[in-house]
């Protein structure tokens, strides 16, 4: 019988492919056989669930058509599977492989689950250790409440953390904080960690990139130590902050993992604060139910600073850096440097580095000298397929989920036309990229929408109009 099974298993290996087989299929062994019963071995309660969920039922299908004949299964966790693989021989010995980049690892995307259903498997949660102080978590010196420059652009997300730091799990739970590059969202993702450390120093909490969360993840997997991982992120955890989440987008294996770490924190009251570059619904091969979750809470977004911001962010980074900046050359630089917060500290740095070296007094007239030729490219914050699409909804009344969606009927389809022929205009994607924002429209879709619109200009004199406004509210300059 062992030879069926192996025969069984390796006649499965070039319908999943040689990776899927080798990580998930490979590491089950076979242990003996009762009748119309088989029992198998895993290395780990992990390897043991994602089998029975994912892969026994084709298994069982192989072998039915091998034998004719139907068995019911038995799987034991065993942590020296691989051990007793290799020197049994019932099986090749094969570890897994080791790939050289998370991208490498390309796994099948899981089938839907029940909030309560991995944790019907888990083992009971240990009792609540008694109060301690917990180890650190890798938080930024540099990033805290009171070094956070509050304004229009981001009072609500900065209301939030701040009221997520003062009571975990009570309130804005999760919290879901968006927007562009060096806008803030890793500032206070480290600020809410370094207060409830100082405040509440029993708390364990767990700060990571999503990158980092994955890599950590097939490792675990990789290494069959996922019990660790799992105890963790699901049980040695108070409070979880997760930086760029859009990251895992299109992972399918770690999107469930994470998945089933959000529904065990959230059901034990537990603190999920989460940033990412865009809303959950604009993310690209994230899982539906993970993108439900997401938005449970509340979704706070960051903007680029308007000219006040702009202009207390430089006087306190003057300040902390013994920098002799007047209020007119912080207001020159704030108009010259209109895009994120890390361009603005760095032209700082540079202007004030520029008149150390040339012994010169910082005065505007230096200023422009030294960042002229990168501010000219830099009046407008970068232009967005999402600030497209807005403002394409905005002015024909219709939601941008019609611009995403199917629908062909005309008083949707010339707008979708319309917000693809200006993404194709006004942005550096191409016409792949912008089909995947419309929804995942094929390429060919978006060059027929924008040969279209040009020509048709021509012939409409209020849909070229209609276009001629668009482009001036999109390329406007605008004032503070």
């Amino acid at each position: 019988m062992s030879n069926i099974w192996s025969e069984a298993l390796e006649g499965l290996e070039p319908r999943l492919g040689a990776q899927t087989f080798d990580l998930w299929l490979r590491p089950i062994a076979l242990d003996k056989v009762e009748d119309d019963r088989l029992h198998l071995t895993a290395p780990n309660r992990f390897m043991k669930e994602w089998f029975e969920n994912h892969y026994l039922g084709v298994v069982l299908d192989e072998i039915r058509a091998r034998t004719e004949r139907s068995f019911e299964v038995e799987i034991a966790v065993v942590p020296d599977t691989e051990e007793k693989r290799a020197t049994s021989g019932t099986r090749r010995a094969c570890p897994a492989p080791t790939p050289t980049s998370a991208s490498e690892v390309v796994l099948e995307t899981p089938s839907p689950s029940s909030i309560g259903e991995r944790a019907s498997l888990d083992s009971p949660a240990p009792p609540s250790p008694a109060p301690r102080r917990a180890e650190p978590p890798k938080l930024s010196q540099r990033y805290r409440f009171k070094s956070f420059i509050h304004g229009s652009s981001n009072d609500l997300a900065a209301s939030a953390a701040w009221a997520v730091a003062q009571a975990p799990g009570q309130r804005f739970n999760p919290l879901f904080i968006y927007g562009g590059v060096g806008l803030g969202k890793t500032h206070l993702l480290h600020a809410i960690g370094h207060h409830l450390h100082e405040t509440r120093p029993e708390l364990r909490i767990a700060l990571q990139s999503a990158e980092r969360f994955m890599n950590e993840f097939i490792t675990a997997v990789r290494s069959n130590s996922f019990d660790e991982f799992r105890r963790r992120y699901r049980e040695d955890c108070d409070v979880l902050l997760i930086d760029d989440i859009q990251f895992i987008s299109g992972r399918d294996r770690t999107m469930d993992e994470f998945f089933h770490v959000f529904n065990a924190l959230y059901e034990a009251g537990k603190q999920i604060v989460v940033t990412a570059d865009r809303v959950p619904g604009d993310m690209q091969g994230m899982e539906e139910r993970l993108t439900s979750r997401l938005n449970w809470g509340l979704v706070a977004d960051v903007k680029a600073p308007d000219l006040e911001t702009r202009v207390a962010i430089l006087r306190q980074k003057a300040e902390e850096d013994g920098i002799d900046l007047s209020d007119e050359v912080s207001l020159h630089i704030a108009g010259l440097i209109r895009s994120n917060v890390r361009e603005l500290e760095g032209a700082l740095v540079r202007v004030s580095t520029f008149a150390s070296l040339k012994g010169l007094e910082i005065t505007p007239d230096f200023a422009t000298s030294v960042l002229g030729a990168q501010t000219t490219q830099r009046q407008h914050a970068p232009l967005t397929i999402e600030t497209i699409q807005k403002l394409v909804a905005t002015h024909f009344a219709i939601r941008i989920a019609d611009l995403k969606g199917p629908r062909r009927h005309k008083g949707i389809a010339r707008p979708r036309m319309i917000a693809m022929y200006l993404a194709r205009e006004l942005t550096p994607a191409s016409f792949p990229e912008i089909g995947l924002r419309f929804g995942g429209k094929d390429h060919s879709t978006v060059i027929n929408a924008c040969k279209r619109i040009r020509a048709l200009q021509a012939l409409e004199p209020e849909l070229a109009a209609n276009v001629r406004t668009l482009r001036q509210q999109l390329c406007a300059d605008p004032l503070d």
